[in-house]
């Protein structure tokens, strides 16, 4: 009877190490859970934000534009301003001819 009462009081050692270990172990999966739902939360941010950068970018290129179209409607103007003076200009020798 002895052997089974050593046998019983090891298998109640190992109960209570085992439970011990479980515990331990429910807490860490626990942290890792609120881990991997932060990394979500963070991931679906993430996606938001580009969106928004991407919009913004978008705007950004927009307003860059609009000087360089003023410029080039400006420069299209005093072309076709010269190219009428150099017209005239050939007309008018041409008529005093």
């Amino acid at each position: 009877m002895e052997g089974l009462d050593v046998k019983v009081a090891e298998i109640d050692q190992r109960s209570k190490s085992n439970t011990h270990r479980l515990d331990e172990l429910e807490g860490k999966y626990d942290v890792l859970n609120r881990l991997a739902t932060a990394v979500e939360v963070l991931a679906t941010k993430q996606d938001s934000m580009e969106k928004s950068i991407n919009a913004l970018t978008g705007k950004v290129d927009t307003l860059e534009n609009v000087p360089r179209k003023r410029w080039e409607g400006l420069v299209e103007k005093v072309f076709y301003l010269i190219a009428a003076g150099v017209v005239g200009f050939m007309l008018a020798r041409m008529g005093l001819s």
